[in-house]
């Protein structure tokens, strides 16, 4: 059951209010940027002023999905000067909107809405839902509650979150009502063949060439049940690859025959970015917050401003140690 108090709320926060802001987490997945862009284009046809903002590009594996062109970068000179209602869509901390959190801070009215049981519900209004499918569904259902009937694009928004956010409905998060959510998005007019071919098929060279560098630097421990791997900033530049170009390797390391954690570590410039995965009860959300990120249950991820071999060591002593009392505990 929805939280239906702080969804009416909602409602009329948005009759209340005409200068808007949507706003994504950084390093947009489908679920962050679908929501924003579905959320966006409702407001509008509402007859508000919207500007959609997040502090990183449009990754080129979404440039696809409609509205793309209005989503602008936090210093656009383009912008409104100030708004009085602004949402953040599928952001579990105030830090994950980067360069975009001054002007939440800025905003009279701000509204959180996720489905990351992390979230730090940093919005006067905070509209989180673990049980959802994706954040993605909770706009659904705000579209429902307020008696909108979505267009075909709005619909190919939220397939889009709906599909990335159940790793094309192969996640524990896929549920019936998550499959006949799809089915109604379909009815809807959402180009759900599309939507699977440019999320997950369609790959550039460079994310392949990047992601055979991470297959080659797999290793196994913990009697084959950990595997552990990572992409040095040296392969990054060699190739002229970005954060979206290793996207996959997290998930695609757990296809592996008898693994039951996955940990994957990206060396940006300024950061380490750890993704860990899990395919049992092991929770990596805890590990994940216990070191300042976040996430879900199986799937989570951390920032760490260190050098890679440091995150690596501190990484994976930790996730061996809580492996071991997981399975000592079973």
């Amino acid at each position: 059951m929805h939280d239906i108090n702080t969804l009416n709320n909602i409602i009329q926060q948005i009759k209340s209010h005409k200068k808007c802001l949507v706003l994504s987490h950084q390093n947009p997945d489908g679920d962050t940027l679908g929501s924003m862009l579905a959320l966006g284009e409702i407001l509008q046809k509402s007859g508000h002023v919207v500007d959609h903002v997040m502090s990183d590009p449009v990754p080129e594996v979404y440039k696809f999905l409609p509205f793309t062109s209005f989503v602008r970068a936090p210093g656009d000179a383009s912008l409104q000067k100030n708004y009085d209602l602004a949402f953040s869509l599928d952001c579990g901390s105030l830090n994950r909107l980067a360069s975009a959190k001054d002007l939440w801070l800025k905003t009279t009215m701000t509204i959180n809405i996720d489905h990351h049981v992390s979230n730090e519900r940093f919005g006067k209004i905070n509209w989180i839902e673990p049980d959802a499918t994706s954040t993605g569904q909770l706009v659904y259902w705000l579209l429902q509650k307020m008696g909108i009937k979505i267009s075909t694009e709005v619909a190919t928004c939220l397939y889009t979150t709906l599909l990335t956010d159940t790793g094309c409905f192969s996640n524990s998060n896929t549920n019936a009502e998550a499959l006949q959510w799809g089915a109604e998005l379909i009815k809807s007019g959402a180009d759900h063949i599309n939507v699977y071919r440019k999320a997950f098929l369609e790959k550039p060279y460079k994310t392949i060439k990047v992601f055979a560098t991470g297959l080659n630097n797999i290793n196994l421990i913990e009697k084959d049940q950990i595997l552990w791997t990572f992409v040095g900033r040296d392969a990054m530049e060699k190739n002229g690859a970005t954060s979206e170009d290793t996207e996959d390797i997290a998930d695609y390391m757990m296809r592996t025959n008898g693994v039951k954690v996955g940990i994957f570590f990206r060396e940006d410039k300024s950061e380490i970015k750890v993704s860990l995965r899990s395919n049992v009860d092991f929770d990596v959300s805890k590990i994940a917050i216990s070191m300042g990120g976040g996430g879900h249950k199986r799937a989570a991820g951390i920032n760490i401003k260190k050098p890679l071999k440091e995150v690596q060591d501190l990484v994976l002593n930790t996730v061996t140690e809580e492996f071991k009392k997981y399975n000592g505990n079973k």
